[in-house]
């Protein structure tokens, strides 16, 4: 089964969302490099306090197909 796999951008930091300037966190990406330098032009932009980014991997292929879904089971009275 081919896996298809994209990249987040996310922060150390908890809790932080920006989405509202030019560089949102988290991000997506396709690829890994995409991903890697977005993290680098992020942690050269934040201060020295900050605690920094990291690549998370998500596997986005979708999960088997189970041979009872959609059966509601027995009926119960």
């Amino acid at each position: 089964m081919l896996r298809n796999l994209s990249y987040w951008v996310r922060s150390k930091q908890t809790n932080e969302i920006s989405g509202f300037g030019r560089t949102p966190v988290p991000a997506h990406f396709k690829t890994l490099k995409e991903a890697k330098l977005y993290r680098r032009e992020l942690n050269l932009r934040k201060g020295a306090y900050h605690p920094g980014y990291f690549v998370e991997e998500q596997d986005d292929c979708p999960p088997p197909v189970s041979f009872f879904a959609g059966t509601a089971g027995p009926e119960r009275s």
